[in-house]
């Protein structure tokens, strides 16, 4: 592989942008505070262009990733209601690539009207397209006796790195259910 897109990875996916960049020959991050983020490994950090931006500003952020599209690999973690910049990101993956989207335990939800999850809309949408392979992480939780917590970074960046080594459409970090198990 070529290029990697790592966007909004800089935290708790650190560990798997790290695993993304071991595996290409150059990595642009996309981060506020792109400039000074390293991973603290010389080997990788020579592989990094680094892209401060906030996606916030749907028009610059594309104009500057269109320079360095195609991506043969993106992991991505955005929003649910980043819509038009995970269209946009979409056709910036190159053919036979793959998309690797991270996305809450909220994304699952149906809407207030019974509308389709965030989730199942993009799952559906992108299995219908043949250029690219789509593989979603969706993070739950872990149940312990009778609490729960959240998933830690490195289980978060385990599911995404699973997803990097063996795609599937979509791959549950943790457990949804019960839904009223989940912390508060």
């Amino acid at each position: 592989m070529k290029t990697a897109l790592l966007l909004g990875t800089t935290g708790m996916l650190n560990a798997a942008a790290a695993h993304a960049t071991a595996r290409v020959k150059k990595a642009v991050v996309v981060s506020r505070n792109a400039g000074g983020f390293s991973f603290g490994n010389d080997l990788l950090d020579v592989k990094l262009t680094r892209v401060a931006a906030d996606y916030g500003d749907t028009v610059s952020l594309l104009a500057a990733l269109e320079r360095h599209a195609p991506f043969d690999l993106a992991l991505t973690w955005i929003h649910p209601r980043a819509e038009l910049l995970r269209a946009a990101l979409d056709a910036l993956v190159a053919p036979g690539g793959l998309l690797v989207e991270v996305m809450g335990s909220r994304s699952i939800l149906t809407g207030p009207k019974g509308e389709p999850s965030i989730a199942a809309l993009r799952g559906e949408a992108l299995a219908q397209q043949t250029g690219f392979t789509y593989a979603q992480v969706v993070l739950g939780f872990v149940r312990v006796g009778e609490t729960s917590r959240w998933l830690n970074h490195e289980e978060i960046s385990a599911a995404a790195i699973a997803q990097m080594e063996m795609p599937l459409a979509r791959r549950i970090a943790g457990t949804l259910e019960p839904w009223d198990a989940r912390p508060r």
